[in-house]
């Protein structure tokens, strides 16, 4: 990576710039599913990779873990684990998002329900998505120390 580009990565401000933003979008998004799990259903069962059984299930908890995942970061509250399941997340919505998309499902998107309406999956989800997984591995890699609880510790420092 260009020493630039590394530099302003790392700095604090980007750190938390990045983990404010996403952290926000995780709990924005989430409120509104947390109250309307029985309408989060049918979307999650739209991209046909659950068993029936496990769309409900997945409905009532998938909006806690963005919520908790999204706070922990707003709060500095083991950012780098929170950033860590907000990779994971986004890494789980892209893959399901691609295999619908491979397999010619017409389906809406359900990320920011319902406050945009029916989203399809465009590649305008998959940049927004990207951009997202990226402020989460900046959040994992160099963490900041703006509203941290905690020691300061950076992925990149310890493998010094």
């Amino acid at each position: 990576m260009r020493p630039r580009l590394a530099h302003w990565l790392s700095r604090p401000a980007t750190g938390a710039a990045c983990r404010l933003l996403l952290g926000g979008v995780f709990v924005y998004t989430a409120v509104s599913k947390l109250t309307n799990p029985a309408e989060i259903a049918p979307l999650i069962n739209g991209y046909r990779l659950l068993h029936p059984d496990l769309v409900n299930l997945a409905a009532i908890t998938l909006p806690w873990v963005e919520f908790v995942a999204g706070a922990l970061l707003i709060f500095g509250i083991a950012p780098q684990s929170a950033a860590l399941v907000v990779a994971g997340l986004l890494g789980l919505f892209m893959g399901a998002a691609f295999l619908a998309v491979v397999r010619g499902l017409e389906i809406e998107c359900g990320c920011f329900f319902p406050f945009m309406g029916s989203e399809r999956l465009d590649a305008a989800f998959f940049v927004r998505d990207a951009v997202l997984l990226a402020m989460a591995l900046q959040a994992l890699v160099w963490p900041s120390s703006f509203l941290r609880r905690g020691p300061s510790t950076s992925l990149r420092s310890a493998s010094r």
